[in-house]
């Protein structure tokens, strides 16, 4: 008896910890102002806002600054302020100019964090493939964490 209360607790802690899906075809970070470049070295500046409604998802309508430097931001940045539960993060992986964002929310009466992410590879404006990067785009999220 003993046995089987420990066993369902122990499965009921893991399930309240497992990730937690949520639809993300309808989000997306939208990026404006954005401008990478490098000269001694390499740095980038954006606003982000972010799109689209959900059960813990709530859009960002006042977009936030962002910036940094792909020497010295080795991971996520926090972008300005969004309020006391909810975040942007971003930085620009140096090896493959990848811009990663990500959306926090957190839910403090329900002990629960989630977390949107999305990629998308970006290019210098002192590069040779600069006519390929553009000031304001979209960043659609392609995944979704949530604990709880």
């Amino acid at each position: 008896m003993l046995y089987s209360n420990i066993l369902a607790l122990g499965a009921a802690t893991l399930a309240a910890a497992a990730p937690v899906a949520e639809n993300t075809q309808d989000y997306a970070f939208n990026v404006t102002n954005f401008v990478f470049g490098c000269t001694t070295g390499c740095y980038w500046y954006l606003d982000v806002s972010v799109e689209g409604e959900g059960p813990h998802h709530p859009a960002v309508n006042t977009p936030v600054h962002c910036e940094g430097g792909l020497d010295e931001d080795t991971d996520y940045v926090q972008c300005g302020n969004v309020s006391d539960t909810q975040a942007i993060y971003a930085y620009i992986v140096k090896d493959t100019n990848e811009l990663n964002l990500q959306y926090e929310v957190q839910y403090p009466e329900e002990t629960a964090v989630y977390r949107y992410y999305g990629q998308q590879t970006v290019y210098a404006a002192t590069s040779d493939q600069a006519d390929l990067q553009e000031p304001n785009f979209k960043v659609l999220e392609t995944e979704t964490t949530g604990v709880a």
